[in-house]
């Protein structure tokens, strides 16, 4: 017996399309960027990465819509979550950023006293050692090496 012609109804694929043509999958896409940035955004360069690919897709679904309110809150969302999970993501990566500054500002060259003395926790101490090794090693030869 051969297969029955799938028939149609216009009325159904005119709801389809309109549904699809009010909401495309970057209205979608702005609030899932924006909450895969605010999670990722305590792992630091990640969710500064995600947030600032969030906030971008959301002012491109903003361009892109011409409806109304109801057709912007995802957008808006999405704008919303990336600005949070960037100033997040720059607050967790601050000190790193503000040593790259400082290297940077000072031409990357420091003894081993000046970068003790801007290390602010034991992390950044240990940085110290390492990129000053051979003269931790001369000054504390019984010390272990970091």
């Amino acid at each position: 017996m051969p297969p029955e012609p799938a028939t149609t109804d216009p009325a159904a694929d005119a709801g389809g399309a309109e549904s699809s043509a009010r909401r495309p999958g970057i209205v979608v896409a702005a609030p899932v960027l924006g909450v895969m940035a605010l999670v990722s955004a305590w792992t630091g360069w990640g969710g500064l990465a995600l947030g600032l690919v969030a906030v971008a897709v959301a002012l491109v679904a903003f361009a892109r819509l011409r409806g109304g309110d109801a057709s912007r809150r995802g957008p808006l969302a999405g704008l919303a979550l990336g600005v949070v999970a960037v100033a997040i993501a720059v607050a967790v990566e601050w000190s790193t950023l503000a040593g790259a500054v400082t290297y940077l500002e000072t031409g990357g060259v420091r003894t081993l006293d000046e970068c003790m003395r801007q290390a602010q926790n034991e992390k950044e101490q240990h940085v110290c050692k390492s990129q000053h090794l051979e003269e931790y090693r001369a000054r504390y030869p019984s010390e272990i090496d970091p």
